[in-house]
């Protein structure tokens, strides 16, 4: 979190972080957390091996047969990325 103050900060001409910055940031990574709830298993493991980048992580994820994303957790999905933009 520091860390992306820190980086919002150096965006603005002045590099001041202000309260208002700070919550717009925390706003921004509730969003995120919401919007990864809406993830299923296998893109969960798709961002762990973008993340750790591995390479005996990257063989490829394991299918659940029975997991699969529904209409409301699409649309929930879209609602959030909407609000990140």
């Amino acid at each position: 979190m520091v860390i992306a103050w820190h980086d919002a900060a150096f965006t603005l001409p002045d590099a001041v972080l202000t309260p208002d910055l700070m919550e717009k940031v925390l706003g921004k990574f509730h969003l995120q957390h919401k919007l990864k709830e809406t993830w299923t298993a296998d893109e969960s493991k798709i961002l762990e091996k973008l993340i750790f980048a591995e390479e005996d992580l990257m063989t490829g994820s394991k299918e659940d047969a029975g997991e699969h994303k529904d209409a409301d957790m699409v649309r929930r999905q879209e609602e959030i990325m909407e609000k990140i933009n």
